[in-house]
């Protein structure tokens, strides 16, 4: 009997293995077909503006230091989904309304949470109708180099089951290390995503494609940015209009990279820029 019992533990523990690899194995193969392909001719040039923009009241601060409400931690319901084997969690807030609505999908720095982004898009997104979603990177960073299209539609799916979304209108926002991220989903990959603010960070061109399908993109950066080098961003703007990806530079006075200070107002403006969009 204790053979048995042994030999059927076995088994179980094979299979479930066997499970395990067939699901990592399944997400990759699925990530890969959502790839967008690179375009076959030159692409006719886009536009590449950049400009200072003056509307923004940055706040002096003294004490860099942030972490989401006790209010936000309280309000905002959490789901989870699985990217092959790891679980990741995710916030949400959605209006409750018997029609689709738009989704931004949101971002977050390196070792931040899902709730920090949607603190600083909350009211935006509470006063214009449309819906959050904020993912938590398990590891703390994104995979830029490999991104997840792929789960981040498996989220949206569970969104849908209790907030109606509207798949026209899906848009990306990043900070950080979340900014290269969004802007690699953007870039690489054939998500419903239409368009990707990004703020405080960027993808090189040299790490982009020519994609088939280009999308837009707009770059909010402090006008002290320290992370990252704003000549390189502005270069790799200039690159991706000339590979057809009309984008834009924002550059705001006496910000830095610290999010936090003016977020709810980033979260307005680019909003205000997504519904600018002509609908597809």
């Amino acid at each position: 009997m204790v053979r048995v019992v042994v030999l059927f533990l076995a088994i179980v523990a094979c299979a479930g293995a066997g499970l395990f690899v067939w699901t990592a194995q399944s997400t990759k193969s699925r990530n890969a077909a959502a790839m967008m392909p690179v375009a076959e001719h030159a692409p006719t040039a886009a536009s590449f503006a950049m400009e200072s923009a003056t509307q923004f009241h940055v706040r002096h601060l003294k004490d860099f230091h942030y972490e989401p409400s006790e209010k936000i931690r309280t309000i905002v319901p959490s789901d989870s989904t699985l990217d092959g084997i790891t679980p990741v969690k995710w916030h949400y807030v959605g209006p409750q309304v018997a029609r689709p609505v738009p989704l931004v999908v949101l971002f977050h720095g390196r070792d931040r949470t899902g709730l920090s982004m949607i603190e600083m898009w909350y009211e935006t997104a509470r006063n214009n109708g449309f819906a959050i979603l904020a993912p938590t990177a398990p590891s703390g960073n994104w995979p830029y180099e490999a991104p997840s299209p792929y789960v981040l539609e498996k989220m949206i799916e569970q969104l849908h089951e209790t907030h109606q979304i509207d798949r026209k209108r899906v848009f990306l926002f990043g900070h950080s290390a979340g900014a290269v991220y969004a802007q690699a989903l953007l870039n690489k990959t054939k998500g419903p995503w239409r368009a990707a603010a990004l703020h405080g960070g960027f993808l090189p061109a040299s790490h982009q494609i020519v994609p088939q399908e280009p999308k837009p993109y707009r770059a909010y950066v402090g006008q002290h940015e320290k992370a990252f080098e704003l000549d390189d961003i502005r270069a790799s703007g200039e690159e991706m209009a000339r590979r057809g990806v009309t984008n834009e530079l924002i550059i705001i006075p006496q910000h830095t990279h610290w999010f936090y200070d003016i977020g709810d107002q980033i979260a307005a403006d680019s909003w205000a820029w997504f519904g600018s969009l002509s609908t597809p």
